[in-house]
């Protein structure tokens, strides 16, 4: 297991939890590691879809097909973020979305079973994994809220004020870091990059936002 103890400790998964007994919980929970290159899927096969994944470095986006073959993305995960949760709690083991390493990705797979049942030792950090296994579906139901909300405006410039006005929310500061790249963002926004470029030039030309790379600046 080529994990870093501590900086596992100081993941949101493992809130609470000493990096002292991270070793051991590794065991008890059956962990192990799958690397992914970037433009490689994250195939949730049988053994994969009944554990949880959590993303150790890298970037991954879940995405949904719909029925004629378009992808779209639901939501994109960075280190710290699970994947694979919802699917692995439901009795029928199989997943409705995907999930793709949009940049090369370290992932470390948790038996769901294990951490839902203690074993004989009753180690303690059981009842706080829960407890952050629950609160992280809640973020990432969330998210998906969020998605939802940017998607159902009508014109690209409102989907792209209101993905600024989330992530202004969010980091609390003057000015926005997007994690996406211009690509991502167009896919994110249901768009394609050059009708997103040319919806970004014209909204600095009147005077609603300014940006230079992936930092944004909301002026209104």
């Amino acid at each position: 297991m080529a994990a870093d103890l501590s900086a596992l400790s100081g993941m949101r998964f493992f809130k609470d939890i000493e990096a002292a007994e991270c070793g051991a919980m590794l065991t008890c929970l059956h962990a192990f590691e799958r690397r992914y290159s970037r433009g490689e899927y994250v195939l949730l096969d049988q053994d994969a879809v009944e554990n949880v994944g959590l993303l150790l470095s890298g970037m991954v986006h879940m995405l949904k097909e719909d029925s004629h073959g378009h992808k779209i993305m639901l939501a994109y995960l960075e280190p710290g973020d699970i994947l694979g949760e919802t699917f692995a709690l439901k009795p029928e083991k199989n997943s409705y979305v995907s999930y793709y390493a949009a940049r090369d990705a370290q992932i470390l797979f948790l038996s769901l079973k294990h951490i839902r049942e203690p074993c004989r030792k009753n180690c303690s950090f059981h009842g706080r994994l829960v407890q952050n296994l629950l609160q992280m579906i809640g973020e990432r139901n969330q998210q998906l809220i969020e998605r939802i909300e940017v998607a159902a405006k009508v014109s690209l410039r409102d989907k792209i004020l209101s993905y600024l006005s989330i992530l202004a929310d969010k980091q609390g500061q003057k000015y926005i870091t997007i994690p996406l790249n211009r690509t991502e963002m167009a896919s994110y926004l249901q768009s394609n990059r050059s009708a997103m470029s040319r919806e970004l030039m014209a909204m600095k030309a009147d005077g609603l936002i300014d940006y230079d790379g992936r930092t944004f600046l909301l002026k209104n």
